[in-house]
């Protein structure tokens, strides 16, 4: 997210920017639960920072949230966005978004020489040059095949909460029941690092789904450059990034 979050910045968090929601972690005990939605207050907007917890399901049965990421939300659910050159577009118009002073349009990977871990295998994409792609809202019906399935596969498990999906051939189900079609059940939003060119986002990652989200990141509060506090306890503040807003 660099300039707009630096290592050593500690930010505020409103962990009801959007909903009120029961706590799914507690410290003390070092345990988590389901959290419970109790009331929606707004939906994220493009160009909020949000604060995000990533499942893995690498080594369970069930997704578990195993990092919190912090990205800048570019797309909302049922926008198309396509990036050409390095250059944002959501419904065909240009975002202006802080990620255009830092990236330079030199060194432009062409079209159709896809990125190693790209999302959408297959597509030919990579971070310069990736879409058009639709993002899943609620209630959107996806066609699934054998051929998608591997797209497809992780937003249907992470929306479940487990791992629902099974590959029996040429048939594929959801729960145990064969499905060629499957209606979303949740808004997703795509987003990535203001550091265009050296972030791990959704172009790798794919969309994250409203429930992810932890919360909206407000402003700094602390900043510290660790390489040069070593020379004294107010070497390394940066004051200047004290009470920026984010």
């Amino acid at each position: 997210m660099a300039n707009t979050l630096l290592p050593g910045d500690f930010i505020i968090v409103n962990l009801s920017a959007y909903k009120i929601k029961t706590p799914s972690y507690f410290p003390i005990l070092g345990f988590t639960i389901p959290s419970v939605n109790l009331l929606d207050l707004s939906k994220p907007k493009v160009n909020d920072v949000v604060i995000f917890g990533f499942p893995s399901v690498a080594e369970s049965s069930k997704p578990y949230y195993s990092v919190n990421l912090v990205k800048r939300v570019i797309a909302l659910p049922g926008d198309t966005l396509r990036i050409i050159n390095k250059r944002i577009y959501v419904k065909g118009i240009e975002l202006s978004l802080p990620v255009s002073a830092l990236r330079s349009l030199q060194n432009i990977k062409p079209e159709g020489k896809e990125d190693e871990g790209i999302f959408y295998t297959g597509s030919g994409w990579n971070n310069h040059n990736y879409g058009p792609i639709r993002i899943p809202a609620k209630g959107d019906t996806i066609h699934i095949s054998p051929d998608n399935i591997h797209i497809w596969k992780q937003m249907i498990v992470f929306e479940y909460g487990e791992r629902v999906v099974r590959e029996e051939g040429s048939v594929i189900t959801v729960e145990g029941k064969p499905v060629r079609d499957y209606i979303v059940k949740k808004d997703h939003y795509f987003v990535i690092g203001d550091n265009f060119s050296n972030s791990h986002d959704s172009r790798h990652f794919g969309f994250i789904d409203e429930d992810m989200i932890i919360g909206k990141a407000m402003f700094i509060y602390w900043s510290v450059d660790r390489l040069k506090s070593e020379g004294g306890i107010f070497s390394g503040i940066r004051w200047a990034r004290i009470f920026r807003g984010i």
